[in-house]
């Protein structure tokens, strides 16, 4: 019962929480058990809450056993399906004959038809990066299948989860789901030899992953990525005709540039080092002026400009009534989330899930408060009263867009200033990005005529 009730609860959390919530192949989640749900761990408690929200089932979750406190903790994670993995770095070497129990735990789940969903990563950290696996999943999963004489049926499907800012509210998600791997397809390796068996499935499944998600190999290469997405990644989705808001398409062109990187370092390293300074060059100068990389793509005409002052000016006048009456009803449990998160942990990994769990509670106790003051003292009920609740998390909403329109006008204003005052400085950025986009296209026109043997081209990229 509390499972369900909160599945419920994060299910609607986290159509709030993220902007877009986006799904490949959601279908085959929906496969019936035995069944081992594996993911990348960029985001700690959000990565089991996102994959385990789409799915019907009930799903066990392999934690580790430092999660496991003695009390409301311990007891909270036992009801809600968690199986302690006693790992070695956190227990020594006392943790082996109790990870035993674990696994006979799981082989007998897994032998009744049940779902898993383990992170073989063991830890996780907030980078765009697979890490190595450990073989703990290609274990169970073998080992579940040869006390059935390999009969059993059990799967195991591969997800990559992809968020655009790990630790930022009203961000992106995009879950990719892979085709699901038979372990009975490891059969004949497990007779020979179990543990290289164990590695071999172990390899596999890395291999799958990594496909699933944007994996990069340093945190320079990651930099430099995220520079060619922020200046060129629009480009590319005009260029092929795609809606801005289809993250698929977007995750399949940065893993496309990261291809082409990967590509030209191998070759031509010296290209790359000398596109790294021109990106850094420009995203600085960009940031000096208070502008981002998108704001220069199709520079608007000077008229353009003062009419698009004109009508933000318009809607900031208009629409303040509607963002004060939001703020003022929901700053409150909006910040709240943040300050606890905050002062409960220094680990950022652990910011996003805190806020959105503890907004869970925040926004329906403070509605609640506020929905009986009113009533109270103004005397508010029936219809006026629902509709005044109904206003709270609307108003809520829009301050987001108003946020987002001052933003616009800002914008305005800035080129408003380099139109008139400070020509010079534009003509100077523009200059800059012709240079870039000329390298950056010249760049890709070789990569995509490269043959196909020596790199593996993205579709779209």
């Amino acid at each position: 019962m509390l499972y369900f009730l909160l599945k419920s609860l994060f299910q609607i959390a986290l159509r709030v929480f993220f902007r877009r919530f986006t799904v490949n192949n959601r279908h085959l989640l929906f496969s019936e058990g035995p069944l081992i749900v594996v993911s990348n761990h960029p985001n700690t408690l959000m990565d089991p809450v996102v994959t385990a929200s789409l799915m019907k089932q009930n799903i066990y979750f392999l934690a580790k056993s430092s999660f496991f406190k003695p009390g409301i903790q311990g007891w909270l994670f036992h009801k809600l399906f968690m199986i302690p993995v006693y790992r070695r770095e956190d227990v020594g070497d006392a943790g082996s004959a109790q990870n035993d129990a674990t696994f006979a735990k799981c082989y007998e789940f897994l032998g009744k038809g049940g779902t898993l969903m383990v992170f073989p990563e063991g830890n996780s950290f907030m980078q765009r990066r697979l890490r190595p696996l450990k073989t703990g999943t290609a274990r169970i999963g073998l080992g579940a299948e040869a006390q059935h004489g390999f009969n059993l049926g059990l799967r195991i499907v591969p997800v990559g989860v992809n968020y655009s800012d790990p630790s930022r509210f009203r961000s992106d998600v995009f879950v990719n789901v892979g085709e699901p791997i038979y372990v009975k397809d490891f059969e004949a390796a497990y007779a020979q030899d179990p543990f290289q068996a164990a590695h071999a499935l172990t390899d596999h499944l890395k291999e799958r992953l990594e496909a699933l998600v944007i994996h990069t190999e340093t945190d320079e290469e990651d930099a430099l990525a995220r520079q060619v997405e922020a200046v060129y990644q629009d480009i590319l989705v005009e260029e092929l005709d795609l809606d801005k808001s289809e993250t698929k398409e977007r995750f399949l062109i940065t893993k496309g540039i990261l291809q082409s990187i990967k590509y030209f370092e191998a070759r031509e390293p010296e290209r790359v080092h000398h596109l790294r300074v021109q990106l850094q060059d420009y995203l600085q100068h960009l940031e000096s002026v208070g502008l981002v990389p998108e704001a220069m793509q199709g520079i608007p005409r000077r008229r353009d400009v003062a009419w698009g002052t004109v009508q933000t000016i318009l809607y900031l006048a208009l629409g303040f009534p509607f963002y004060l009456f939001g703020v003022v009803h929901n700053y409150l449990p909006y910040y709240l989330p943040a300050k606890i998160a905050r002062s409960l942990t220094k680990d950022i990994e652990f910011h996003a899930p805190m806020m959105m769990t503890i907004g869970m509670f925040t926004f329906p106790i403070c509605y609640a408060l506020i929905g009986w003051a009113v009533h109270a003292w103004l005397g508010l009920s029936g219809w006026a009263l629902v509709g005044y609740l109904v206003a709270l998390p609307v108003t809520g909403f829009f301050v987001l867009h108003y946020w987002h329109r001052i933003a616009v006008a800002r914008r305005h204003w800035i080129f408003f200033s380099l139109f008139y005052r400070r020509s010079t400085v534009l003509q100077s950025l523009l200059t800059q990005r012709a240079n870039l986009m000329q390298a950056l296209e010249q760049a890709r026109d070789e990569f995509m005529a490269s043959p196909p043997e020596s790199n593996s081209k993205t579709e779209v990229a």
